[in-house]
């Protein structure tokens, strides 16, 4: 006969906390079970239900039918299964709606004051233990913060209910912050509508307490806070920061793939990457929300910085890549060269960078123009204001026809024939832009025939390029863009209008100076935009009417002022005067003067006894 024993079976926990999401459970409960009503009464009995039912499933009854014998949820039963987690919080929601329904009820029968009290005072009890077994290492952080979050606000609604405002007051202001952080970390997530709803419930019930307390407490200081949770013994700030780090990791561990062109999936295994790639959806997110074209231009800064890191460590593990190293010496892989997933998503890492670079520049452009039409205005407001030249607007279109062309010869987009059309087309374009701004910059230098000579040019481009604007076909990725080129178009066409045929004028009248002044030459008569360059100081002796002297900036002087050379002083060092013998001039001294001129007791001396001679 052969004995059986039964080893107990231990419980094996997974590698990774688990996530209960306790608002979303009960808001789902209570919109599908009377609260789209506030008919408390049903959703008390489905609670009640709802226990009944976990309890049977978890093998957790309390006793039998004969007996009742009180079964607590415990840890060791936690990490057996998680959804034990549901039996304090539906048995504090079962004890919650029965407090809201004495409540209505307590306007005709002020009795049941006391009971709603007693059912809140229970609820406490109950999420107390819900937020206790939260802390179990089977929970992640976003489960804990919920839990203390649905403890404060339970707590907070007993202390409104029984007229302690300030204690009141300190619990939904935790419960606010708690949903605040939930709804902003947890971004695109199904139960943010749920915390923002929290939210917006809880703010009356503060702005009440304030109102009962006075001005002088209607914000709570971060020590009454602390003070609270020192007493509740959670630390909220510690689980925010755990939650934001898990999501993020989720985040990064999900993410594995790319789609790019022509239906090309590029797998991501690299962590630099994947953080890169989660950073440039964010930003592409704050770009739109944005208004200011100096945040955008600051957000797509931080984009560049950030992919010089993923760049680089795709690189590193491309060193023995055939491929990649004869793209390095300059050669183009043929059509039948199929690139690894590395190569590819260096590709996409590099098409990602020149993209954000071409729309950074491209806000630049912009942001040129707006200066450059301020310049153009010449009241008084605006004269102090930054004024644009064309010839910076002009190096910005060639960056971008540069990485236009780098684009172009990326593996990948080589043998692209859409892009490489898409890419030819917006060469083309920002060529169109080019060719006007140089012609901006000639006339600003007064160099007429040059400009006009332009001028032309972009109306070619204007011809061929509007061609191809319209005829983009619904395939083409720039034809969701078809309404917008046509539009700058539009604008360029307009602007060139208006100043070509005056840059004619001027030319015309120039050519009609320099005649006349050829034909009829004077006395003195010297060029004026040559001596217009001369500073004044060094030109006094021509007179014609310089208007740079009138203004802010007249060419007066030249400073610093120039040296000029000057002859030596010459020096004379007398060498040979202490071995001359010099003449003796006694004969021709005047004694009598001599004599006169000593004075002293040792003159008188000499005078009376004859020394002196």
């Amino acid at each position: 006969m052969s004995q059986t024993s039964e080893t107990p079976v231990t419980p094996v926990k997974d590698e990774q906390p688990q996530t209960v999401e306790i608002m979303k459970i009960i808001k789902e409960a209570q919109q599908q079970h009377g609260l789209r009503h506030t008919d408390y009464s049903r959703y008390r009995t489905y609670c009640s239900r709802r226990v009944r039912r976990l309890r049977k499933t978890l093998h957790l009854a309390c006793g039998n039918v004969r007996r009742f014998q009180r079964r607590d949820i415990t840890l060791e039963d936690l990490a057996k299964d998680v959804k034990c987690l549901l039996v304090p919080l539906f048995q504090a929601e079962r004890a919650w709606a029965l407090a809201m329904e004495l409540k209505q009820e307590a306007n005709t029968e002020p009795r049941k004051k006391f009971h709603l009290v007693s059912r809140l005072r229970k609820a406490c009890k109950f999420a107390a233990e819900l937020e206790k077994l939260s802390q179990s290492s089977n929970l992640d952080a976003r489960t804990k913060l919920e839990a203390q979050g649905y403890v404060c606000l339970i707590n907070g609604q007993y202390y409104f209910e029984v007229q302690k405002w300030k204690e009141s007051l300190q619990h939904f202001n935790v419960a606010k912050k708690i949903y605040e952080k939930l709804s902003e970390t947890l971004k695109g997530d199904d139960a943010q509508v749920f915390y923002t709803q929290k939210v917006d419930e809880i703010v009356p019930n503060i702005r009440y307490c304030n109102y009962n307390l006075g001005d002088e407490t209607a914000k709570t200081n971060l020590g009454d806070i602390m003070n609270l949770q020192a007493a509740t013994g959670s630390d909220i700030a510690e689980n925010i920061d755990a939650l934001i780090a898990q999501t993020e990791q989720k985040k990064i561990q999900t993410f594995s793939e790319v789609n790019w062109r022509n239906g090309i999936v590029l797998q991501v295994k690299n962590e630099k990457v994947k953080i890169f790639l989660l950073k440039v959806q964010e930003f592409d997110k704050q770009i739109e929300a944005s208004d200011s074209n100096e945040t955008k231009i600051t957000i797509y800064e931080n984009i560049l910085k950030e992919s010089v890191d993923a760049i680089q460590a795709i690189r590193d593990e491309l060193k023995l890549d055939q491929h990649f190293q004869a793209l390095q010496r300059g050669q183009v892989l043929a059509p039948d060269d199929k690139p690894s997933n590395t190569l590819l998503l260096f590709s996409y890492l590099t098409w990602t960078r020149l993209s954000k670079t071409i729309e950074r520049n491209l806000l630049m452009v912009d942001g040129y123009k707006q200066q450059a039409s301020v310049g153009q205005n010449k009241s008084a407001e605006t004269a102090g204001s930054k004024q644009s030249k064309p010839q910076d607007i002009v190096r910005i279109y060639e960056i971008i026809l540069q990485n236009l062309k780098e684009m172009s010869n990326l593996p990948g987009l080589t043998h692209d024939k859409k892009f490489i059309a898409d890419s030819e087309l917006l060469t083309a374009f920002y060529k169109c832009f080019r060719a006007y701004y140089i012609s901006m910059f000639y006339l600003s230098i007064k160099k007429y025939k040059e400009a006009v000579g332009f001028f032309f040019r972009v109306e070619k481009y204007l011809e061929s390029v509007r061609g191809s604007v319209s005829a983009l076909d619904a395939s083409r990725e720039l034809y969701k863009r078809q309404k917008e080129l046509g539009k700058q178009l539009d604008e360029l066409a307009y602007e060139l209008n208006q100043s070509k045929y005056k840059i004619q004028t001027a030319a015309i009248l120039e050519d009609a100076e320099n005649a006349s002044d050829n034909s009829a030459p004077k006395d003195g008569d010297v060029n004026k935009d040559k001596l217009s360059k001369i500073p004044l100081n060094e030109r006094l002796d021509v007179y014609f009417e310089d208007t740079n002297l009138v203004s802010k900036t007249p060419n007066v002087i030249k400073l610093p002022i120039p040296y000029e050379p000057i002859p030596c002083k010459p020096l004379f060092f007398d060498l040979a005067l202490n071995h001359l013998e010099l003449p003796s001039y006694e004969d021709k001294i005047d004694v009598k003067k001599a004599g006169a001129q000593q004075q002293g007791v040792k003159g008188l001396i000499k005078g009376l006894f004859g020394f002196g001679k």
